[in-house]
């Protein structure tokens, strides 16, 4: 009789047991849900009502800027379309100081100088969108921009028929910018990827831009930045493949650019530099040009730099290899 109690006791506590488990799993469940923003709903309300953790999912057309400033807010896009809206209804921070943008990652930055003021905000990932119908300011308007973002990602979006430069990033930490398509159009002014603002260690990669041609418009623009990893990029028909400036510790490496009016990648002023099995072709100017002031101590081996008047240019520049 007592083993019997014991046993029914053991099978009682195992059950309870069970029970607070499956009502703990549910409860993170809900605590980390997807929320769904339909066709002429609004992202920023969702984005407003979420929780950190929470992944927003967003499905049709939508005609607004959206701003994110809290950690862990993940947006993803379900045949989702965000179009620009109109000057008097782009009302975010960013939008207010630049011109109507799409979406806007923004930790404590003061957007007039620049100037980190605070914590940044972490874990906002945007992925899936496609973003169309913006257009260049005067102040200089990208189509998603984070600046003072940690650990964002920015993965799987399409650019098409827009006006202005597509990512932007300053004052970001370990940042990934990965698997977008950015189609340009004989009236795209700005560029395609840029990186600045002394963002560290982001990454670059495997994305597509194309059709940014006009004058000095570059692919990727990484400026004023620290280790950042540009890699396996299709870079075709722009005015520059790619333009290194005022930066540490840069990689480019695998990237395949081809078509550019001018030239492939230009490295001024940058220190540390690694341009590593590039496949540079078919040319305006020069495959690599690299002058400036400051050390070099770059490295270029094994990139293939063909079909353009001249392969590599060096001037005022001292320290690194060729091979």
């Amino acid at each position: 009789m007592k083993r019997t109690i014991v046993l029914l006791s053991t099978m009682a506590l195992s059950l309870l047991v069970a029970s607070g488990v499956a009502l703990a799993t549910a409860i993170g469940s809900a605590q980390a849900a997807n929320k769904v923003v339909g066709p002429g709903e609004s992202i920023q309300k969702a984005v407003y009502a979420a929780d950190p953790g929470d992944t927003i999912v967003v499905r049709g057309v939508h005609r607004e800027d959206v701003v994110i400033r809290k950690n862990g807010i993940k947006l993803r896009g379900e045949d989702a379309v965000i179009e620009a809206p109109p000057k008097v209804k782009a009302d975010s921070p960013c939008s207010k100081v630049f011109g109507p943008e799409g979406i806007c990652v923004l930790g404590n930055v003061n957007l007039q100088n620049g100037e980190l003021t605070g914590p940044r905000v972490s874990d906002v990932g945007v992925s899936g969108f496609t973003f169309r119908g913006f257009q260049q300011t005067e102040d200089g308007t990208f189509v998603i921009e984070a600046p003072g973002a940690r650990d964002a990602t920015i993965v799987g979006n399409r650019f098409v028929g827009n006006g202005t430069s597509a990512i932007g990033l300053g004052r970001n930490i370990d940042t990934t910018i990965a698997k977008n398509h950015v189609i340009g159009n004989p009236k795209t002014r700005g560029v395609g990827i840029a990186v600045g603002g002394n963002s560290r260690n982001t990454k670059v990669v495997n994305n597509v831009v194309r059709n940014i041609p006009e004058g000095d418009q570059s692919a990727i623009v990484i400026e004023g930045a620290i280790a950042t990893t540009v890699a396996d990029n299709d870079l075709e028909n722009n005015g520059f493949g790619a333009f290194v400036g005022d930066s540490t510790g840069t990689k480019m490496l695998s990237n395949d650019i081809t078509d550019t009016t001018e030239v492939g990648t230009v490295i001024f002023d940058s220190t540390g530099t690694k341009m590593l099995s590039n496949d540079i072709r078919r040319y305006g100017d020069t495959g690599i040009s690299i002058f400036g002031s400051k050390p070099a101590n770059l490295k270029v081996v094994g990139n293939d730099i063909s079909g353009g008047p001249g392969g590599i240019y060096v001037a005022d520049s001292k320290g690194g290899s060729f091979a």
